[in-house]
């Protein structure tokens, strides 16, 4: 039985941002509603998503009728129409839909979002500019996994070569690299990190620091080692 329970989104707004998530979560297998005031948006999701409909997204009893309290979550991606976005994120709020994300086109629109109830408000454009300026100063940022609340980061990695042959006692591992061990994997298994344990060839290692200190410790081992987070798994971690 697949564990992942199929969830309703009703995504308000269809330009670019809107029906590429509207394609997006309809790929997962998940039950998507995508509403816009304008013909053509509407028409071209029509055969793609559940339900794709042109109507007044600001007004109540239409967003009633087409199931908007219904719905596990809400998107609202309306940009630059910033009235009507903060409208119908209010409207949403006040229906009870139990997650309303709001898209936000400036930090004007964002604090009036927040203020008005939105769960989470977020900036497509601004967020994409500070991942590629992330990933410019360090190429290597995107095998990595960013700790939310901070600059902290999490990846796997292969050993330097000055450590082979030395455990992370002798090396006075934390004090010397400034970041932590969490997993160690070897001979086909992850496994607790040992203090006295030596580093060998092909072992790999979870490792948790600040972004400034990982990049010094990446700076020194073989980029080509990093492993993309995409093909694995952490322990524990949700599948």
């Amino acid at each position: 039985m697949d564990r992942k329970k199929k969830k309703s989104f009703l995504i308000v707004g269809l330009g670019r941002f809107g029906t590429a998530l509207c394609e997006k979560l309809a790929n997962l297998g998940q039950n998507v509603i995508g509403i816009d005031s304008m013909p053509g948006p509407v028409m071209e999701l029509s055969d793609k998503i559940a339900v794709a409909a042109q109507l007044d997204v600001t007004d109540e009893s239409s967003l009633r009728k087409i199931g908007a309290t219904q719905v596990d979550v809400a998107v609202v991606t309306i940009g630059e129409a910033v009235e009507h976005s903060i409208l119908c994120t209010s409207l949403l709020v006040d229906m009870g839909v139990p997650v309303v994300v709001a898209r936000a086109s400036n930090k004007l629109h964002a604090k009036v979002l927040e203020r008005v109830g939105a769960h989470k408000v977020i900036s497509p454009e601004w967020d994409m500019g500070s991942r590629i300026g992330e990933l410019l100063v360090y190429p290597w940022y995107s095998a990595f996994t960013r700790i939310d609340g901070g600059n902290f980061v999490l990846g796997k990695i292969q050993p330097l070569p000055e450590m082979i042959g030395r455990d992370m006692a002798q090396l006075k591992f934390s004090q010397k690299y400034k970041v932590i061990v969490i997993v160690m994997e070897y001979e086909g298994m992850q496994h607790t990190p040992l203090p006295t344990r030596p580093f060998e060839k092909g072992d790999r290692m979870w490792v948790l620091g600040h972004v400034e200190e990982m990049d010094k410790l990446i700076d020194k081992s073989d980029v080509s080692g990093l492993i993309d987070m995409k093909e694995i798994n952490l322990p524990g971690a949700p599948q």
